[in-house]
């Protein structure tokens, strides 16, 4: 667990805006978390929330210290907890103080159920040991989708125990026009339409399969390039050797990771923005692309296919011939882009924005809080 804005990810972000918007709706709120990749600048936007953060023993064993310490002092002061991000120690250890003083709590593995990536076995063990009776004790579930709500089941959580709730953006932040000539000067991309990757650079995220998609469609749409951005994950080297074998160089730019308004200024100058993702779980660059008015063609296995339904997205396999299509079918419609854009933009506003979401999650806290001792499923 940590709150750090350039590799913390989605499920950091989703953290990080539930506990500032729950400050702002007059709630106590503590965040307990390690200091990797601690920002200051970062931390005072959250306002009043108060953050617990503990050093921790290595950049590879991120065990934090003085946890027990501190949950000794402290677990029972809080009328709930959020149990949030499956596999850290954090979340382990704190549910072994819960079970103890029988305290209520709430689940919410954020898409991180899957047994997938480094440490196969370990993961196997832990979601043994932890995952499932975290799962199975938890006042409610919070399910991202539809597929996490059906991984709760299957991990034994009885349906009344299981609340879908979406990921949120702030959707003001994705409103205000943004210089394109400026983006593309400061980033060195030319004039020419772009299709836009932002992400993780690692196999989960796809990117790969994008570029073998790309350069299948190049010739057809010879006026497009590609704009790859995001932190290095150990596969930038491999990306970098396919565009290379394919011979499109010239139209791959690679970047390192970008924040705030210039981020928001590459969804806007973007023509579409493209989530190829293996495996995901309605991932926020989703949402925010919609909300900057950008079509955006994803995976089915981000489990999001409400965008598709809405008109602002199409959704496809996760496998190189269905992105190719799916570049095939948007690329050649320009008038269906536009309208894609303007419909995407509309449902997301409606939708998904924070104080929405932070309702739903307030009323879960309180009717968790609202169960008497003797009845909580600890």
């Amino acid at each position: 667990m940590c709150l750090d804005p350039i590799g913390g990810g989605g499920s950091v972000e989703r953290i990080y805006q539930l506990s500032r918007h729950l400050s702002l709706m007059g709630e106590d709120c503590t965040i307990l978390t390690t200091k990797q990749g601690w920002n200051e600048d970062h931390i005072r936007g959250l306002g009043n929330v108060k953050v617990v953060a503990l050093p921790y023993l290595s950049e590879r064993f991120k065990i934090p210290i003085g946890l027990f310490s501190w949950l000794n002092r402290h677990i029972r002061d809080y009328e709930v907890v959020h149990l949030a991000m499956n596999w850290t120690a954090i979340t382990a250890v704190t549910y072994l103080y819960l079970r103890y003083y029988k305290r209520p709590y709430v689940y919410s593995a954020m898409g991180w159920i899957a047994v997938d990536g480094r440490s196969r076995i370990f993961k196997r063990v832990y979601r043994e040991l932890f995952t499932k009776p975290m799962v199975r004790h938890a006042e409610t579930c919070v399910a991202i989708t539809k597929r996490e709500a059906a991984d709760y089941e299957s991990m034994g959580a009885g349906r009344a125990n299981i609340s879908l709730i979406p990921n949120g953006i702030n959707v003001e932040s994705f409103l205000a026009p943004q210089s394109d000539e400026v983006f593309r000067a400061r980033y060195g991309i030319d004039s020419r339409p772009v299709i836009l990757f932002i992400g993780r650079l690692n196999a989960i995220k796809g990117p790969d399969l994008l570029i073998k998609a790309f350069s299948s469609i190049s010739g057809e749409f010879p006026n497009y390039q590609l704009v790859i951005a995001g932190n290095n994950y150990g596969f930038l080297e491999e990306l970098q050797r396919l565009v290379e074998l394919y011979k499109i160089n010239g139209k791959v730019t690679f970047l390192d990771p970008i924040f705030g308004v210039e981020k928001n200024a590459a969804y806007q100058s973007a023509e579409l923005f493209v989530i190829p993702s293996r495996f995901d779980t309605m991932t926020i660059v989703a949402l925010e692309a919609a909300a900057s008015g950008t079509p955006v063609l994803l995976t089915k296995q981000c489990d999001f296919n409400e965008l598709q339904q809405a008109g602002g997205g199409l959704a496809v396999e996760a496998n190189v011939e269905g992105l190719a299509d799916g570049l095939r079918v948007l690329l050649s419609k320009q008038e269906r882009l536009s309208e894609m854009g303007r419909l995407g933009k509309e449902y997301v506003a409606k939708t998904y924005n924070w104080p929405q979401i932070c309702k739903q999650f307030i009323e879960i806290f309180r009717n968790a809080m609202s169960t008497p001792m003797s009845q909580h499923r600890n």
